[in-house]
């Protein structure tokens, strides 16, 4: 039946970005011809580049789910990861806000551009940094601190919250495709999505968690 479960949702997520190009252009369309009719040092303006950039985001995600159902290698250019976790950042700022979450982040200067596919990896942040704002709904202090940086010979990414943990017994599921403690809310594909993303790109993501909150450590090739 599980298997059953996972030939069905690839089969639903081709569809889907197949059918969703038609009504995002129609959105990218309407979204240029208002651009276009306001002035140029209207404040409006940052609000359609959000939209903007959110729409991209949309496309390039229907684009992943075409690639993932043909297991399609990423596409990878060279890029500032520390410019690409604040891009992903940037995404679930809205998020963040509502759920009064905090971000502090450092980033090692000087740091090396990495090969990678810029829009899975972001996805893949931002499913990280969407989880870690889920684990501190209970908690009155919400930090989430992100730290960029050279380990080795490999790139680390590290993301961590000021949640409750994650259960010992949940522990080994947690990158098992639907797999889900938040009930009706979630999905369980956030992070087994984020896992194959950074697999596909010949890294690891490993967790440490305790009672005082998470780390997702993303180790990725020079």
């Amino acid at each position: 039946m599980h298997f059953s479960r996972l030939i069905t949702i690839g089969q639903l997520s081709a569809c889907f970005a197949h059918e969703i190009a038609n009504p995002l252009m129609l959105i990218k369309g309407h979204l240029r011809f208002v651009e276009e009719s306001l002035p140029v040092d209207d404040p409006l303006r940052i609000n359609f580049e959000v939209i903007e950039r959110a729409s991209r985001r949309i496309e390039e995600t229907a684009k992943w789910l075409l690639d993932f159902s043909r297991k399609r290698i990423p596409g990878t250019e060279k890029f500032e990861v520390g410019e690409l976790v604040s891009d992903a950042v940037r995404f679930t700022k809205p998020y963040l806000r509502i759920q009064n979450v905090d971000v502090e982040m450092q980033v090692e200067p000087g740091l090396p551009p990495v090969p990678i596919d810029r829009w899975q990896m972001i996805q893949a942040v931002v499913n990280v940094l969407q989880n870690a704002v889920d684990a501190m709904a209970d908690v009155a202090k919400r930090v989430i601190s992100i730290s960029v940086g050279i380990e080795g010979n490999r790139m680390r990414i590290a993301i961590s919250d000021t949640g409750t943990g994650i259960a010992a017994a949940h522990l080994p599921f947690i990158f098992e495709p639907f797999f889900t403690t938040k009930g009706e809310h979630g999905t369980g594909l956030g992070l087994c999505i984020t896992r194959q993303v950074i697999e596909q790109h010949e890294g690891t993501i490993t967790v440490q968690t305790q009672d005082s909150g998470t780390t997702f450590i993303i180790s990725l090739p020079l």
